[in-house]
This record gives structure tokens, C-alpha cells and sequence, in this order.
């Protein structure tokens, strides 16, 4: 009974990563100005200039969540704009538009 639980404590011992040291940062700069190297880390540049003002996506007091409806706006809009399309093109143009009904007459009315 009690091997089972020995088994387990096994198992999760042999599957934790060995840790590594890392690199300090300044045995990092020696080996990118000894080799030549280029510097692949870093922060994007998020600085505009202060006529453009600060980019809604980098300022804290910007409220993400208005952000993102704008942009789910202009994809429904986006989606909505295909299917019309999508429906003309099936149906033809002489479909009746939002808001006009066909009389039995075959003339489209504004309701």
C-alpha cells in the first residue's frame, strides 16, 4: 500500500526541471559587445510625440473595455456589410432593403 505512494512522490521528483543559472546582465553585455552581437530583447518604442498625444493602447487611464467595443463595432459592422453583399449577390439586387416592404404588386414601399 505504502509503495504506491512512494511511487507517485517518485514521479513527480523526476519530472521537475533541473534549474539553470541564468546569465548576469553584466556577463551579457560583455558577450554582445566581445561577439558583435545584436540586441534581440527589448521593449517595443511606445513614445509619440506630444502633438500626436498617448496611444490608447500605453495609457493606463485609457478604459480597455471602451477600446474593445469600438473594435467589435467595426467587426460586426465588417461582418454585416459581407453578408449584404453575400445576400445580393445570391438573391439578386431587387431584394427589398431594411425597412421596405413588396407590395403584390412586385413594388417596393417604405414602411
Amino acid at each position: 500500500m505504502l509503495d504506491g505512494l512512494f511511487i507517485g512522490v517518485d514521479n513527480v521528483l523526476a519530472n521537475t526541471p533541473k534549474l539553470t543559472e541564468g546569465e548576469t546582465i553584466e556577463q551579457k553585455i560583455e558577450r554582445i559587445v566581445h561577439n558583435g552581437e545584436p540586441i534581440k530583447d527589448g521593449a517595443p518604442i511606445v513614445f509619440t510625440e506630444r502633438k500626436d498625444g498617448v496611444i490608447p493602447a500605453y495609457n493606463p487611464r485609457t478604459d480597455r473595455f471602451e477600446v474593445a467595443v469600438e473594435a467589435m463595432d467595426k467587426v460586426t459592422k465588417s461582418h454585416l456589410a459581407k453578408r449584404q453583399e453575400n445576400l445580393e449577390r445570391l438573391h439578386g439586387k431587387n431584394e427589398p432593403k431594411t425597412g421596405e416592404t413588396v407590395a403584390k404588386g412586385g413594388e417596393n414601399q417604405q414602411s
